[in-house]
């Protein structure tokens, strides 16, 4: 495993496509920042600025589900090679065990998750501290952001996990980006337009045990209010990530390798 994982993780660090992803964040979040300075520009009132704690507040408000999708992203990453000049066989063919492959791809998935994750944040309070300031209010903020992203760890895992899965199994990677975003956005509006529709509670029950429910709640800030709802967040994305993991490896271990 730690063989196949070192290559798979040296394979990644090659790609382009790494770069890119990271040069494009980084250039939308000093577009972000460019803006709240600008604004701060044309104000008299200082209390009235936005200062580094504005910029995470938007963070704990779309980052949960911004980074929910951004796993599907790193899977692609780590799955185009292999899509592309179809490796994979040849790694099975060599005598490597398929789970191996999988939980190697999927180890890959989250390092390289919290890599990019600590780059951009690090990216994003730099910026910020450099051109907006540290307010009054930093360190509650901060302290807000912080129960958030405890919360979404797990179920940003459960979506790594899916992404591994789908990518697996599916040799089209648009197909599989197209099922992943199904599996999350489907359920959720099906169980809210049912509830709505019945008027029956149980419909709503379910959907508030499923990942995005999760991350909609986070995002109001569900965890600062109650931190007993991070336990919360913890069993469902724990749940899901063995749901997906299992799954995706009983299709990937069945699967031909062409």
């Amino acid at each position: 495993m730690t063989h196949y994982l070192s290559a798979e993780m040296f394979r990644t660090v090659r790609r382009r496509y790494l770069y890119w992803t990271l040069g494009v964040c980084a250039l939308v979040l000093l577009g972000v920042v460019s803006l709240f300075a600008y604004a701060n520009s044309t104000i008299d009132d200082p209390s009235q600025m936005a200062h580094t704690e504005f910029l995470f507040l938007f963070f704990i408000q779309f980052l949960p589900s911004i980074g929910l999708y951004f796993t599907l992203l790193i899977g692609d990453m780590t799955f185009s090679e292999e899509h592309n000049v179809q490796t994979m066989r040849n790694t099975i063919f060599c005598g490597t065990p398929r789970i191996t492959v999988y939980l190697g791809k999927f180890i890959n998935s989250l390092i390289f998750c919290c890599i990019m994750m600590v780059a951009l944040l690090a990216v994003a309070f730099g910026l910020s501290a450099v051109m907006l300031g540290i307010g009054p209010e930093f360190q509650e903020t901060m302290v807000s952001f912080g129960m958030m992203l405890a919360g979404c760890i797990p179920l940003w895992i459960a979506g790594a996990a899916l992404s591994v899965a789908l990518y697996s199994n599916i040799p089209s990677t648009n197909l599989a980006a197209f099922s992943f975003i199904g599996i999350f956005v489907v359920p959720t509006n099906l169980l809210r337009l049912t509830a709505f529709m019945t008027q029956k509670e149980i419909f709503g029950q379910i959907r508030s045990l499923l990942v995005t429910s999760r991350l909609d709640e986070l995002a109001k800030g569900a965890a600062a209010e109650d931190p007993a709802f991070l336990i919360t967040c913890w069993v469902t994305g724990m749940v899901f990530t063995a749901i997906f993991l299992i799954a995706g490896y009983i299709g990937f271990s069945r699967k031909e390798v062409k």
